[in-house]
């Protein structure tokens, strides 16, 4: 009996003064939650203090502060995504959708940036020989050369025998892409010969020619461009 009494009493000395299985309380020790960041949007920094005596509030709201985290984060970068040089490719295709651009796969993500960036600007010149160029230069990257049978006449009224019989209206569009843009890629000339159409007003016959540039290298002083 005494030899018993004498092991129980050591075991609990031992428990008593961390010494046994599984420290002081013969538990697994618990994972230390992370230091609270001055400035934070943790839901711990806006805990009453009369909560915070103890950890165990602190540790049971860092998952929750893991879960929302990535929420959090999109809200406070919210402008970021409606601005076009930031934005994520994903959306900025969404956004031009919204004002009903039509893209094909074939431009760049720089393209559409500038695109979203020209806005009103682009499409209140579409139709037009600056609008043409300005979709090309801008979203495309290439160059543009047009030639046109214009038409141009003033009259007094509708009926004006002054004013020539016009036959009817036509252009000649020849698009020089940046060097390589349609080398090895498959329907990249017809995606923007159908673009550079759809620009063009409805009444004009148009004859379009896409182009590969000529290779920077080749070019004195040339630099190139990305498609």
């Amino acid at each position: 009996m005494d030899q018993l009494s004498s092991r129980a009493t050591a075991s609990a000395m031992a428990v008593a003064a961390g010494t046994g299985r599984g420290g002081p309380t013969g538990l697994e020790a618990a994972p230390e939650v992370p230091p609270l960041v001055p400035g934070s949007r943790s839901l711990r920094a806006i805990l009453p203090e009369s909560y915070r005596q103890g950890d165990f509030a602190d540790r049971f709201l860092a998952g929750f502060d893991d879960t929302l985290a990535p929420a959090i984060t999109i809200l406070d970068c919210l402008d970021s995504y409606f601005d076009p040089r930031t934005a994520p490719d994903a959306f900025v295709t969404w956004m031009l959708s919204w004002s009903g651009t039509s893209l094909p796969a074939c431009v760049g993500s720089q393209g559409r940036r500038n695109a979203l960036l020209l806005g009103y600007r682009l499409h209140g010149l579409r139709g037009t020989a600056a609008g043409l160029d300005l979709l090309v230069r801008h979203v495309l990257g290439g160059a543009v050369e047009l030639t046109e049978s214009g038409g141009t006449y003033c009259a007094a009224g509708p009926d004006d025998p002054s004013v020539p019989v016009s036959g009817p209206a036509w252009a000649r569009v020849r698009v020089v892409l940046p060097y390589g843009a349609s080398m090895g890629r498959r329907g990249v000339a017809e995606d923007v010969e159908d673009l550079v159409r759809d620009w063009m007003p409805a009444h004009v016959t148009a004859h379009v020619v896409v182009e590969d540039g000529v290779d920077p290298l080749l070019v004195p002083g040339g630099v190139g461009r990305t498609f």
